[in-house]
């Protein structure tokens, strides 16, 4: 049985995906909460630490962002998986960093919630249109063989993680947008990637960002 925590604000929505994890013989939604400062107390006085954790993003009173950072901090181990209606690179790539696990466009059908949680219970993470198989192996492969790479390119591949777009980060390195352009064609075909959030995903896996490197965050 997965224990499952979860947080959303919506209480038609909440109870509802509740409803459908809780028919699963392989699921069990131990805690729910309105808000994340909820599911955090809840947690800390449960005898039981929940399994996975399901997480909105948008919520009054402690957000996912929030919550997500305090769950990691305190239970590093504890996956999560957010659930948001804004899919936007930036937002995911702040969580990826943040330590998500996966992410789920808040419209998806709860079979995937489902599917979702089971995966990330067994395997430590879940693949969607989202966040694709290819993009993970991509970044997983080059950790196990890794490319030189100049100052230049491990800066920008910090900046990749934050939220600033690529005319701002050209700004930010005092060069210019064509320069930048440049050095990020260079870090796709040595990372063999090819989006953004691929860029920011090997950028955590290999080290570059942590939950510490507070700075590269705006």
């Amino acid at each position: 049985m997965i224990k499952v925590a979860f947080a959303e604000d919506h209480t038609s929505v909440r109870e509802g995906i509740v409803a459908v994890m809780n028919n699963d013989p392989a699921i069990n939604v131990m805690i729910e909460a309105e808000n994340g400062r909820v599911l955090l107390d809840k947690i800390l006085r449960s005898d039981t630490l929940p399994d996975v954790c399901l997480i909105d993003l948008n919520m009054p009173v402690m957000n996912g962002f929030e919550l997500l950072k305090e769950i990691k901090t305190r239970w590093p181990g504890m996956p999560c998986i957010v659930l948001s209606a804004i899919i936007e690179e930036n937002y995911i790539i702040s969580l990826l960093r943040l330590g998500a696990n996966s992410f789920l466009n808040k419209s998806c059908a709860t079979s995937e919630i489902i599917l979702a949680v089971k995966q990330v219970h067994e395997y430590g993470h879940f693949y969607n249109d989202i966040l694709n198989e290819r993009i993970i192996e991509n970044v997983v492969n080059v950790k196990q063989k890794m490319p030189v790479l100049t100052e230049r390119e491990i800066q920008l591949l910090k900046y990749v993680c934050t939220e600033l777009n690529y005319a701002e980060i050209a700004a930010a390195m005092n060069t210019t947008f064509k320069t930048v352009d440049g050095i990020r064609e260079r870090l796709c075909l040595k990372l063999r990637i090819n989006t953004r959030v691929g860029l920011a995903l090997a950028a955590i896996r290999l080290g570059y960002v942590t939950l510490e490197t507070e700075h590269y965050l705006h």
